[in-house]
This record gives C-alpha cells, structure tokens and sequence, in this order.
C-alpha cells in the first residue's frame, strides 16, 4: 500500500510539474542600449524594417498625388509619420521537431494608413496593398478585431496620448506572434531577439512581457539610444530617402536608400542583444 502512494505521490508531482511549466514565464524583458555604429546587426535590422515600409509608402504616395505636386507643407505632413515613426524588427526563434527554425516580424508605430498630408485628399488604394507578400518577413500591423490575441494595450499613468499606445510598434508584433501561435503556425516557449529605433516605451515593454509571461518567451531587445552615434547613423538615411522621395515626386531623380539592410537569411546572433516618446504625430 506504502508502494502504491509512493507511485501515485510520483503521478501527482510530474502532473503538478507538468502545470508549473506550462504557466512558467521566461522572467523580465532584458533591453541594451546601442551607441556605436557597428554593434552586431542592430542598424541593419531596423534599416530592413525601415525599408520594409518606406518602398510602399512611396509607390501610396504617387498614386495619392496622381500626377499632381505637393506644396512643402503638405509633403512634410506626410514625411513627418516616417520622419518620427518608431520601426522594429524582431526575430522568434523556436524549435520544431528538433529543428531550429526563425520568423521575422517588422512593424512601424502609428496608424496603418498614413495621413496625405492633404486635406480632402484620401488614397485611391490602402497603403497596406502596396505590400507584397513574397519573402519570409512578416509585417506586424494593429488589428482591433476582439479575441484575436490576449496581449492588450497597457495605460500608463500621466500618458497624454493614452489612445496612440494601441498603435506602438511593439504591440504590433507582440500581438501578431501571438495570434500566430494560437493559429498554431508557431509553438510558444522560444526566443524573441528584437531591434528598435528608440528606447520601448513603458506600454511598448509592458506588451512584450506580457507576451513573455503568457507564452513563456524570453524577450531581449537592442534599442538606439537616443542622440547617439548609432541613431544618429540611422535617422540621417532615413531623411536622406524621404528627402529623396520629395525631389521625385517634383519632377526629380529618386534615389533609393543605399544602405544594404540585413536579408531575413542573415541570422542574429545572441552576442547583438544585451534602454524620446514614440515619435507618433498626435490624432
């Protein structure tokens, strides 16, 4: 008899450590601060989720305009959403029958559609078509449909653009990858390596940790720290290009950006991960 609940006290600790597992979380979301150009791939990554969104904004803009030529004012209205946008890149990586496997998510704070800078002007086509859907890179956008993730938006006390939090970055991704595991096109338990333009913001941290302690994924990001060698590198190509886009939609050459960004082939390390507002133009 002292046999048998011995066997079944063993049952009961390996269901109960079966549990404890399942709702174990993978601790704090650990964030590095990047200054120098160079450090690992962080520049390149958040150049590739620049790009990811830059080229289509562009081919959205000259349909916008239709022939037509924007005033200054009118383009700074629109350059201003990428200008201060907060651009991510994230790499989850997970195993599946033994094999390590990655996906890509990049996402832009704001709102899906940018503004025309124009008034009365609207887009003949959603900025989101001019996406195309080759490669392996996922774009992370804000979906207000109900029941699709259980990782929400955040408050913060003393916010003064609460509403602009449901549109961060890193809420984007953190709600796309986990609908993706609840569709079952990813197991949950993996490795999230991500590369911002900015510090996380408190909402944009607190969305990613609660992806990490829902999913039991381990979260470390590299950020640019503001005024530093390394942003200052990336928001002087980033002006560059919308600057190019201005002299193109004014009868002049564009030129793309020609800074080669990182390939979702080009793995991240975990040596590149080791903390200014979100940048989002008021409503």
């Amino acid at each position: 008899m002292k046999h048998r609940y011995g066997l079944f006290g063993a049952y009961l600790l390996a269901i109960g450590l079966l549990f404890a597992s399942a709702w174990s979380v993978a601790g704090p979301v650990l964030k590095r601060r990047v200054d120098v150009v160079g450090t690992g791939s962080v520049n390149a990554r958040i150049l590739a989720s620049f790009q990811t969104h830059i080229r289509p904004a562009q081919e959205w803009y000259v349909t916008v305009l239709d022939g037509g030529t924007p005033s200054t004012a009118q383009f700074a209205a629109f350059s201003r959403q990428f200008a201060t946008a907060t651009f991510v890149s994230f790499t989850y990586e997970y195993t599946v029958n033994g094999r390590s496997m990655q996906r890509v998510y990049h996402a832009r704070s704001g709102h899906n559609e940018p503004n025309t800078g124009m008034a009365g002007v609207r887009a003949p086509r959603s900025y989101r078509s001019f996406f195309t859907h080759q490669g392996a890179d996922i774009v992370a956008w804000h979906d207000a449909r109900p029941n699709t993730s259980t990782v929400t938006v955040s408050p913060v006390p003393g916010d003064n653009f609460p509403q602009q939090r449901k549109r961060d970055a890193e809420l984007k991704v953190a709600q796309r990858i986990e609908r993706d595991i609840l569709a079952g096109r990813v197991p949950a338990g993996g490795q999230l390596y991500g590369f911002s333009s900015q510090e996380p913001c408190a909402s944009c941290e607190a969305a990613l940790q609660a992806l990490s302690d829902r999913r039991n994924i381990t979260v470390r990001v590299s950020f640019l720290g503001f005024g530093s060698a390394a942003y200052t590198a990336f928001d002087r190509l980033r002006h560059q290009h919308l600057t190019s886009i201005e002299v193109a939609v004014n009868g002049g050459q564009l030129n793309l950006l020609n800074q080669s960004a990182e390939s979702p082939a080009a793995r991240v390390g975990v040596a590149c991960i080791d903390t200014p507002g979100d940048g989002e133009v008021a409503d």
